[in-house]
């Protein structure tokens, strides 16, 4: 492949104060808790408006694990998302136990199709994951009407989309 001619999907911003933290990290023999986890966490929280909590793991992956662990997600439960995403929002739900139920997308924003959740809804439904996509937002208020007047909980993948806001107000918040 010629480097003249290669496209990347996304290039990491990495500069020496990067460097320093990471080598900084390194060296304080603490890699994946410790003060500077704890530190990230009250520094994320704090971004998010802080009135939230924030726990710091290795991945979304984890996160929408732990997220849909902490709702009760389990066996003949099922779980709302899009199909435009990565496998590991459906994924998280199987290894729960649960059955994804996949839903497309409105083409505006690339986020979940609101009217083809409230279609999909059983009596089995315990949450809808939507999928903040590329810095655009799924209509939360459309969502969080429909899932409140239903007791369904929403868990916001926002792994494509931070710092996007909705309503003036940043997603998964």
């Amino acid at each position: 492949m010629n480097n003249a001619t290669f496209l990347p999907f996304a290039l990491p911003d990495i500069g020496d104060d990067e460097i320093g933290e990471v080598v900084s990290s390194l060296r304080s023999g603490w890699i994946t808790t410790g003060r500077k986890a704890k530190q990230f966490e009250e520094a994320f929280a704090n971004f998010l408006g802080g009135e939230v909590e924030a726990v710091a793991v290795n991945s979304a992956t984890a996160g929408l694990h732990l997220a849909l662990e902490a709702i009760g997600v389990g066996v003949g439960d099922e779980v709302i998302t899009t199909t435009h995403t990565f496998t590991a929002t459906a994924e998280v739900v199987r290894y729960l136990g649960a059955d994804p139920v996949l839903v497309d997308i409105e083409p505006s924003t690339l986020c979940l199709d609101i009217d083809a959740i409230e279609q999909q809804i059983t009596s089995n439904t315990k949450a809808i994951v939507p999928v903040h996509f590329a810095g655009k937002s799924a209509d939360m208020d459309r969502l969080i009407q429909l899932a409140s007047s239903r007791g369904i909980r929403i868990i916001e993948d926002a792994a494509h989309a931070l710092p996007t806001t909705f309503q003036g107000k940043l997603i998964g918040t």
